[in-house]
């Protein structure tokens, strides 16, 4: 099972092209994805914006079409009128597997006036690859807040929480409304999470109690974490080349972590693509 994720800056280059094509192929050139999971994809965007006015409409429908085989969801963060119509803007999961079940999760946003914050919000789909179930989440956390990153980074860990209870602890049967969604011990989060690994909240993300492991640290061991932004955009990102997209897994999974690589070449957003891959159902790569 191959699991890819990127932030792509609604599909703006360094070279501040927008080109949702060149999206595409950069993520297929990563290999045969059986997962796409995209962050700031725009569906759609007022014309009055100036901000992202070169930016084209329903970014997640042209993106889908790149990729035929898949089932398109996207999970809208800001839903709000425009002059267009409506303006959205969140995060987007392509699958070729079976989705069982698809869920969305809006992120906590405590109140913090001395600092810029947008909404944010999660997508959970469950997976079915061979005869196991997966559990995908992909996630954009907030940039400037920490006050509301680390709201943001407590949800997602009772999130964990939660699944681990309910697959121990699993409801009893029902129809329709009340059929109970397939439960797994098996999850991934993964998505631009905005913090370094020095950070405490990476920390917390990865402490045992929270049953979650960093992907990277059951490849490459203690080898410093990739640059996943910064690397060619130094106008955004004066530290320089840094960390702070990832891939963590369930405790379950942690064992079928077989890969993960970043793509540090390309300059097709500010943040680079990565792979991870997992010795789950069928290899398409």
């Amino acid at each position: 099972m191959l699991i890819i994720s990127w932030n792509i800056q609604a599909a703006k280059g360094v070279d501040g092209k927008v080109d949702v094509e060149r999206i595409a192929k950069v993520i297929k050139g990563l290999g045969d994805a059986d997962v796409i999971c995209l962050q700031e994809v725009l569906h759609d965007i007022d014309e009055t914006e100036t901000s992202l006015q070169e930016v084209p409409p329903s970014q997640a429908e042209l993106l889908a079409e790149f990729f035929p085989q898949h089932r398109e969801i996207f999970g809208a963060a800001i839903d709000r009128q425009s002059a267009s119509g409506r303006s959205l803007f969140g995060n987007m999961i392509l699958s070729r597997l079976p989705v069982l079940n698809v869920f969305m999760h809006k992120l906590p946003q405590p109140a913090d006036p001395d600092n810029l914050n947008m909404p944010r919000q999660a997508i959970e789909v469950l997976l079915q690859t061979g005869e196991e179930v997966v559990r995908v989440v992909t996630t954009h956390l907030d940039f400037f807040s920490v006050k509301q990153r680390q709201a943001q980074v407590e949800y997602l860990c009772a999130l964990q929480h939660e699944f681990d209870q309910r697959y121990h602890l699993p409801s009893p049967a029902g129809s329709k409304a009340y059929q109970s969604a397939p439960e797994t011990n098996k999850t991934v989060f993964c998505g631009d999470f905005n913090l370094p690994v020095a950070s405490e909240q990476y920390q917390q993300i990865t402490t045992a109690a929270t049953g979650l492991q960093d992907a990277w640290r059951l490849v490459h061991g203690e080898k410093e974490h990739d640059a996943t932004c910064g690397i060619y955009d130094h106008e955004q990102w004066a530290e320089g080349p840094h960390c702070r997209d990832f891939f963590f897994v369930s405790d379950a999974l942690s064992g079928q972590v077989t890969g993960l690589q970043v793509d540090v070449e390309t300059a097709a957003s500010d943040h680079q693509p990565f792979r991870l891959d997992l010795s789950v159902g069928n290899q398409n790569s």
